[in-house]
Order: structure tokens, then sequence, then C-alpha cells
């Protein structure tokens, strides 16, 4: 009798171990076929930031042209990203300056975003169309009808959203505002000097296409 028990009682055991090595392998196939899914989540606060469908340059007025391009210098110029390898290297800010005012910005802000970026802090930046106010432009100037683009001053009023602590959500962000000056040359259309195909091909910022230059960048205003 106890050798019919033994007998049951190893074939338990045994099937029992066998379930025990199944179930480890399910898991184990579960986890070898785990994915990881990226979703971009919108940045803008606000239902025009969004992104939305490709748009026609020619639906697109020349002053929404010249203001969708100073506010991604302005955004390119303020915003910070934690842990930043490199603060220097942004490319669409530098196809849209000068020698000078790219320079300027290396010397000023960009030192400043470097110690925000190296704290772990993030930074957005808004303008909004009425934040874009021309200093020096007369009345009857047209972009369109000008033969060369001319150096227009501007006074750009903005706004940052800051987070010191970037991966911790119970911290509120800080808003703050502020004024930049930038001096600007503006012509409608694509810079005719480049080839579209290959520029996009190379992974350029789009907005380096377009006649649009910033000659000089100030804090408190230009003389």
């Amino acid at each position: 009798m106890n050798k019919i028990k033994s007998f049951f009682l190893g074939i338990l055991l045994l099937a029992m171990t066998i379930a025990s090595i199944g179930v480890v392998t399910l898991v184990y196939r579960a986890n070898e076929q785990v994915s990881v899914k990226s979703y971009i989540f919108q940045m803008g606060n606000f239902a025009n930031e969004r992104v939305g469908l490709l748009q026609n340059i020619n639906d697109i007025s020349v002053i929404g042209l010249r203001n969708n391009l100073i506010k991604k210098y302005v955004s390119e110029y303020f915003k910070v990203i934690p842990g930043e390898s490199d603060v220097t290297n942004r490319p669409a800010l530098r196809e849209l300056s000068n020698a000078v005012a790219y320079d300027q910005w290396v010397s000023g802000e960009a030192k400043i975003i470097e110690e925000m970026s190296r704290n772990k802090m993030f930074r957005m930046v808004w303008v909004s169309d009425e934040g874009i106010i021309p200093m020096n432009m007369p009345d009857d100037h047209d972009y369109t009808q000008s033969i060369m683009a001319e150096d227009i001053y501007y006074e750009v009023h903005y706004e940052t959203t800051t987070w010191r602590e970037s991966n911790f959500m119970a911290v509120e962000p800080e808003t703050e505002h502020g004024v930049l000056y930038i001096e600007a040359r503006f012509k409608p259309g694509i810079n005719e000097k480049q080839d579209v195909k290959k520029y996009l091909e190379s992974g350029k910022d789009p907005a380096g296409l377009f006649m649009f230059e910033v000659t000089h960048i100030g804090s408190k205003g230009i003389k």
C-alpha cells in the first residue's frame, strides 16, 4: 500500500514540476514579446499650437508666414531640454541667423540654457501674433514688392513655461513674460539658392528654406 502511495505521490510531484516549467516558459516568452509603443505628445497648451494638416505655402498670408518664422526663431532661442548634450548645436537657429546674431545667442542666452539643461529643467516658449510688433516698418511697406529683403526691427513679446524639475509631476511650472528685440530680413517665398529636395533629404529644418534671417538680437532694444 505504501508503495502504491509513493508511486502516485511521485507522479503528482512530476506533474507539478512539468507544470512549473511550463509556467516559467510562458512568462519568459511573454516577456520576449513585450513591445514598447512610442507616442508623440502635443506640447502646445493651445489649440492653434497643435499639429495639423500640411499647408500649401500659397494659402499662408505673408504676415502669417513672417510671424511663424519669428515664432520658430524665438522658440529655438529660448527652449530648454533637460540633459541636452550640446546646447549650442541648434541647426534651425543657425539657419535662421547670420553669424553676428548667432554669436550673440551663443555668448548670451545659450549659457543660461546650458546651466538650466544641466539641472534637468524644461522650458517651452509661446508667442502670439499680436505679440510681434514691427518697430520701424513704414505704413506702406510691402514685403512682396521689395526688391531685396530689408532690415526691420521687431519687438517680440513671449511667454515661457518652465518646469524646474522635469520628472516630478507634483511641481507646478513657472510662467514668465519677456520681450525680445530682433532685427530681421524677410521676403516671402523660398530661397532660390537652396535645392529644396536635397535640403529636406539632409534632414534640416524646413524653416531654413525661407528668405528669413535674423541679423541682430537683444533683450532691451536695438540701437
